[in-house]
């Protein structure tokens, strides 16, 4: 996590970031401590929430003011509400784990230690006064934007030297971006690039920076109240229990006005997977807020596909939102991260870059697996050559040909398979089209195939391009997703029996992949 601004540029900071904290509960504990500890209670406490979702509870209040005055476990439960066992047993283990995590800087924080912590957080932020909560805290040497929310881990970094700063210009050009790519490629992890180094060299756009991963896919309501929380977390007790939805809305988008961020959203596209009409209707409608009233806000989309609404917006406002397409790493990057990751005979390395298409999690699938089967030896794996598959790339074709793809869109991807097969050769638009046409009980119209061919390059599924001599527009797709279609592993690419089977030489040529 990193902690704010320089303590000479406070003054400079908009009134809404440096709002009072409010002292909730504090002051009814029976424990009281100094006012240098009250305030850095505050600003521990929402240090907390910002790391794990919640603030302290009452009892882990009581604990932390029962080791500040030197009390033992039984001398805290004497004077509070709580039973000694609960405290120290249930209560205590779980707090100094969450406070080593979110203040030690390395040191275990323990009931002996808290004071000294403190003391120092204390002395490093300047933390004075409970205004400027944490655009108020400050270290000497540096001078950083806060981060808020748990960034993914990201221990090594590879190339996306152009695409970082690409995307350092365009956050202050749009009002929203859109990274797209397939699974595995890479997007929260050059998102979280970027956040990190916006952290350390800011630009004073932005006077925070948010993280918030959907990967539990929360109600609207819900999301909203977490973005606000994260946002402005001295404002949540504020909040009435009745607030509407559109209300929090409302209030959400005020934070962003006049709290400038950077807001990142991890994995959108599972606000729109298995949600009802009604659901997809409501994420629209806050999405098309957000871009269009939470200016100078910016908004930073994460994910694998593009959902129908979210593509609407997008050809409604071009000068707004912004759609970044992540690839696969560069040769120099990949290679790189082969010999990390030790695999032997470099001068091999090329071949599985291409196969995989620079893919970092499918690359480091087919390592892992050369490694188990083939000691390491990239020559031993080349000579009795496959196509390997990640479970989280075949997750999520078995989702794709399970429940979103139609049967059209299913052809479409089979057949420009069977012309990878026979020919190694992306497949034209006329061929595609003349293809589809002699298929029995599967009428196509020209308007149908552009359509869903449009839609499976949205859901990152095939890939277009052009012939370098007749200028015509192409299909291909990635030898995973090709050896996925071949193999058919869950039996979803055929479920039904309208479909006519491959020819036996295409059958044939199979078999050798």
């Amino acid at each position: 996590m990193s902690i704010l601004t320089d303590s000479n540029e406070t003054s400079h900071l908009p009134a809404s970031c440096s709002r009072t904290l409010e002292k909730q509960n504090f002051h009814n504990s029976l424990f009281s401590v100094p006012e240098a500890f009250e305030f850095c209670l505050l600003v521990v406490n929402d240090l907390v929430f910002a790391k794990r979702g919640k603030y302290l509870t009452d009892a882990e209040l009581v604990v932390m003011r029962g080791a500040l005055n030197n009390l033992d476990y039984e001398e805290i439960a004497h004077n509070s509400n709580y039973t000694v066992n609960y405290l120290q047993r249930c209560v205590a283990p779980l707090l100094w784990d969450t406070l080593s995590e979110t203040i030690g800087n390395g040191d275990r924080v323990g009931k002996k230690k808290l004071r000294q912590i403190l003391e120092e957080l204390n002395q490093k932020y300047h933390i004075q006064s409970p205004f400027e909560p944490y655009l108020a805290l400050s270290s000497s040497d540096n001078s950083s934007l806060i981060i808020r929310g748990q960034l993914p881990e990201i221990s090594n970094f590879y190339g996306r030297i152009h695409e970082l700063n690409l995307l350092k210009e365009l956050i202050f050009k749009h009002r929203c971006i859109t990274l797209l790519g397939v699974a595995g490629v890479g997007k929260s992890s050059l998102a979280t690039k970027l956040i990190v180094e916006l952290s350390k060299k800011p630009r004073r756009q932005f006077d925070a920076l948010i993280w918030k991963s959907l990967s539990h896919i929360p109600s609207l309501p819900e999301l909203t109240h977490e973005l606000i929380a994260l946002i402005q977390p001295s404002l949540v007790p504020e909040l009435p229990l009745s607030s509407s939805t559109h209300n929090l809305i409302s209030i959400l988008i005020q934070q962003l006005q006049s709290c400038p961020c950077l807001l990142v959203l991890d994995g959108f596209e599972a606000l729109f997977q298995r949600s009802n009409f009604t659901q997809r209707l409501e994420y629209s409608i806050f999405l098309n807020r957000l871009i269009d009233e939470a200016s100078p806000s910016c908004l930073l989309l994460t994910t694998r596909f593009l959902p129908d609404e979210l593509n609407i917006l997008i050809k409604n406002n071009p000068s707004t939102i912004k759609v970044f397409k992540v690839n696969g790493l560069d040769i120099d990057a990949a290679t790189q991260l082969l010999s990390d990751l030790g695999l032997q005979q470099e001068e091999n390395y090329q071949s599985l870059i291409n196969t995989y298409w620079g893919n970092p999690l499918e690359l480091k699938n087919v390592v892992s697996r050369i490694e188990r089967f083939f000691a390491g030896s990239t020559l031993k794996f080349l000579e009795n050559k496959t196509t390997l598959i990640s479970l989280q790339l075949q997750t999520m074709l078995n989702e794709m040909f399970g429940q979103v793809l139609s049967d059209l869109q299913r052809r479409i991807m089979i057949c420009i398979t069977e012309e990878l097969v026979l020919t190694s050769q992306p497949i034209s638009f006329a061929k595609l089209l003349t293809q589809l046409r002699q298929l029995p009980n599967l009428p196509v119209s020209t308007s149908e195939l552009i359509t869903d061919l449009e839609k499976l390059e949205r859901l990152s599924l095939i890939e277009s391009g052009k012939d370098n001599t007749t200028k015509e527009i192409t299909f291909t797709l990635q030898p995973v997703v090709k050896k996925y279609i071949n193999t058919d592993p869950a039996g979803l690419v055929h479920p039904s029996e309208q479909f006519t089977p491959y020819s036996t030489t295409t059958q044939k040529n199979i078999h050798a992949h």
